[in-house]
């Protein structure tokens, strides 16, 4: 289920509300959250929003995959 504009505005709002001391940190996000139609979507070049994960198995190993368009080997995500 990909995130929505208004899922992120939402989250953004009720963490703001329990940490108001924040908000001037997050106005980037916030700004963004002004300009972009929809902060979620990758053509939005000025930034995005993304979420990740941690995966780790009983034995303590953490789940990584490699990301094709990096080459890099990163924490799952997207």
């Amino acid at each position: 289920m990909p995130l929505s504009h208004d899922h992120i505005r939402t989250t953004v709002e009720t963490y703001l509300a329990r940490h108001p001391d924040e908000r001037r940190q997050l106005g980037g996000l916030l700004d963004a959250l002004d300009r972009a139609a929809n902060i979620a979507s990758r053509s939005t070049f000025s930034g995005h929003v993304t979420c990740g994960a941690i995966v780790v198995d009983p034995l303590g190993r953490v789940l990584h995959v490699l990301h094709l368009a990096s080459g890099k080997v990163l924490p799952p995500g997207g």
